[in-house]
Protein backbone atom coordinates (compact mmCIF):
# COMPACT_ATOMS: atom_id res chain seq x y z
CA UNK A 1 0.00 0.00 0.00
CA UNK A 2 3.43 2.37 0.15
CA UNK A 3 4.08 2.34 -3.31
CA UNK A 4 0.09 3.33 -3.84
CA UNK A 5 0.50 6.12 -1.40
CA UNK A 6 3.75 7.35 -2.85
CA UNK A 7 2.11 6.98 -6.35
CA UNK A 8 -0.79 9.29 -5.15
CA UNK A 9 2.23 11.60 -3.92
CA UNK A 10 3.55 12.06 -7.01
CA UNK A 11 0.55 13.13 -8.62
CA UNK A 12 -0.08 15.89 -5.99
CA UNK A 13 3.46 17.12 -6.37
CA UNK A 14 3.17 17.45 -9.99
CA UNK A 15 -0.45 19.02 -9.67
CA UNK A 16 1.18 21.30 -7.63
CA UNK A 17 4.27 22.29 -9.58
CA UNK A 18 1.56 22.45 -12.63
CA UNK A 19 -0.43 25.20 -11.00
CA UNK A 20 3.00 27.15 -9.83
CA UNK A 21 4.83 26.87 -12.79
CA UNK A 22 1.78 27.62 -15.08
CA UNK A 23 1.03 30.87 -13.08
CA UNK A 24 4.84 31.46 -13.12
CA UNK A 25 5.07 30.71 -16.98
CA UNK A 26 2.47 34.41 -16.53
CA UNK A 27 4.17 36.62 -14.54
CA UNK A 28 6.06 38.81 -17.64
CA UNK A 29 2.54 38.63 -19.43
CA UNK A 30 1.44 41.60 -20.71
CA UNK A 31 -2.45 40.08 -20.62
CA UNK A 32 -1.87 37.17 -18.20
CA UNK A 33 -4.17 34.18 -19.37
CA UNK A 34 -5.03 31.03 -17.17
CA UNK A 35 -2.91 28.04 -19.27
CA UNK A 36 -4.66 24.87 -19.50
CA UNK A 37 -2.07 23.20 -16.81
CA UNK A 38 -3.31 25.29 -14.37
CA UNK A 39 -7.00 24.14 -14.01
CA UNK A 40 -5.47 20.27 -14.58
CA UNK A 41 -3.12 20.56 -12.28
CA UNK A 42 -6.00 22.36 -9.90
CA UNK A 43 -7.91 19.05 -10.52
CA UNK A 44 -4.81 16.69 -9.60
CA UNK A 45 -4.57 18.58 -6.44
CA UNK A 46 -8.23 18.07 -5.69
CA UNK A 47 -8.79 14.51 -6.68
CA UNK A 48 -5.03 13.63 -4.89
CA UNK A 49 -5.61 15.34 -1.50
CA UNK A 50 -8.64 13.41 -0.20
CA UNK A 51 -7.35 10.13 -2.02
CA UNK A 52 -4.30 11.06 0.42
CA UNK A 53 -6.27 11.60 3.36
CA UNK A 54 -8.45 8.80 2.94
CA UNK A 55 -5.66 6.28 2.59
CA UNK A 56 -3.79 7.31 5.84
CA UNK A 57 -7.36 7.62 7.94
CA UNK A 58 -7.79 3.95 6.68
CA UNK A 59 -5.02 3.28 8.26
CA UNK A 60 -3.81 1.56 5.15
CA UNK A 61 -0.52 3.46 5.19
CA UNK A 62 1.41 4.68 8.60
CA UNK A 63 0.73 8.32 8.09
CA UNK A 64 -0.72 10.97 10.42
CA UNK A 65 -4.31 12.98 9.38
CA UNK A 66 -4.43 16.95 10.87
CA UNK A 67 -8.19 17.24 10.31
CA UNK A 68 -7.84 20.65 10.67
CA UNK A 69 -5.24 21.61 8.66
CA UNK A 70 -6.80 19.39 5.90
CA UNK A 71 -10.01 20.73 6.02
CA UNK A 72 -7.85 24.43 5.41
CA UNK A 73 -5.58 22.91 2.39
CA UNK A 74 -9.15 21.54 0.71
CA UNK A 75 -10.85 24.88 1.10
CA UNK A 76 -7.44 26.83 -0.40
CA UNK A 77 -7.72 23.91 -3.30
CA UNK A 78 -11.54 24.02 -4.11
CA UNK A 79 -10.33 28.27 -4.16
CA UNK A 80 -7.30 27.16 -6.41
CA UNK A 81 -9.54 24.82 -8.97
CA UNK A 82 -12.71 27.57 -9.13
CA UNK A 83 -10.65 30.64 -10.17
CA UNK A 84 -8.70 28.78 -12.43
CA UNK A 85 -11.54 27.16 -14.27
CA UNK A 86 -13.17 30.47 -14.38
CA UNK A 87 -10.34 32.61 -15.46
CA UNK A 88 -9.76 29.89 -18.00
CA UNK A 89 -13.46 30.09 -19.15
CA UNK A 90 -13.26 33.93 -19.21
CA UNK A 91 -10.47 34.03 -21.33
CA UNK A 92 -11.96 31.35 -23.82
CA UNK A 93 -15.21 33.66 -24.05
CA UNK A 94 -13.29 36.27 -24.89
CA UNK A 95 -11.52 34.91 -27.96
CA UNK A 96 -7.89 35.10 -26.42
CA UNK A 97 -7.02 32.20 -26.21
CA UNK A 98 -6.35 29.77 -29.51
CA UNK A 99 -9.51 27.66 -29.90
CA UNK A 100 -8.76 23.31 -31.00
CA UNK A 101 -10.48 23.18 -33.44
CA UNK A 102 -6.62 22.12 -35.12
CA UNK A 103 -3.13 23.07 -35.49
CA UNK A 104 -3.30 25.59 -38.31
CA UNK A 105 -5.27 27.57 -36.16
CA UNK A 106 -3.51 27.51 -33.36
CA UNK A 107 -0.23 27.55 -35.11
CA UNK A 108 -1.26 30.89 -36.57
CA UNK A 109 -2.52 32.73 -33.43
CA UNK A 110 0.43 31.75 -31.79
CA UNK A 111 3.10 33.49 -34.91
CA UNK A 112 0.64 36.43 -34.30
CA UNK A 113 0.75 36.45 -30.60
CA UNK A 114 4.68 35.70 -30.62
CA UNK A 115 5.30 38.49 -33.17
CA UNK A 116 3.18 41.02 -31.27
CA UNK A 117 4.80 40.05 -28.08
CA UNK A 118 8.57 40.34 -29.90
CA UNK A 119 7.23 44.17 -31.41
CA UNK A 120 5.87 45.28 -27.93
CA UNK A 121 8.95 43.54 -25.94
CA UNK A 122 10.83 45.64 -28.78
CA UNK A 123 9.35 48.66 -27.95
CA UNK A 124 8.96 48.78 -24.62
CA UNK A 125 12.57 48.35 -24.53
CA UNK A 126 13.69 51.26 -26.58
CA UNK A 127 11.30 53.43 -24.51
CA UNK A 128 13.31 51.81 -21.48
CA UNK A 129 16.44 53.02 -22.89
CA UNK A 130 14.86 56.64 -23.43
CA UNK A 131 13.01 57.30 -20.52
CA UNK A 132 16.05 56.37 -17.78
CA UNK A 133 17.40 53.17 -17.81
CA UNK A 134 16.27 49.14 -17.93
CA UNK A 135 13.71 49.87 -15.00
CA UNK A 136 11.55 52.07 -17.58
CA UNK A 137 11.09 48.65 -18.98
CA UNK A 138 9.51 46.64 -16.19
CA UNK A 139 5.52 45.93 -16.42
CA UNK A 140 3.99 45.83 -13.17
CA UNK A 141 1.93 42.79 -12.38
CA UNK A 142 -1.47 42.96 -11.97
CA UNK A 143 -2.60 40.90 -8.95
CA UNK A 144 -6.21 40.82 -9.89
CA UNK A 145 -5.66 38.01 -12.73
CA UNK A 146 -6.96 34.84 -12.11
CA UNK A 147 -3.70 33.31 -12.39
CA UNK A 148 -2.23 35.28 -10.43
CA UNK A 149 -4.82 34.80 -7.53
CA UNK A 150 -4.55 31.23 -8.45
CA UNK A 151 -0.80 30.91 -8.31
CA UNK A 152 -0.75 32.76 -5.10
CA UNK A 153 -3.64 30.56 -3.12
CA UNK A 154 -1.52 27.54 -4.60
CA UNK A 155 1.42 29.07 -2.86
CA UNK A 156 -0.28 29.48 0.27
CA UNK A 157 -1.57 25.99 0.20
CA UNK A 158 2.40 24.91 -0.16
CA UNK A 159 3.53 26.85 2.60
CA UNK A 160 0.11 25.45 4.63
CA UNK A 161 1.37 22.28 3.56
CA UNK A 162 4.90 22.61 4.83
CA UNK A 163 5.01 24.79 8.12
CA UNK A 164 1.82 23.76 9.97
CA UNK A 165 2.93 20.96 11.90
Amino acid sequence: METVWDLVVVVHLVGMAAVVGGWLTQLGASRPRVPAVVVYGSVAQVVSGPVLVGLASSGAVDHDVDNAKIGVKLVVALAVFVVAYLGRRHDEDEGALPTSAGFGAGAGAAAATATATATATATEATAGAAGGGALAAVRAVDLRAPVHLAGGLALVNVLIAVFWR
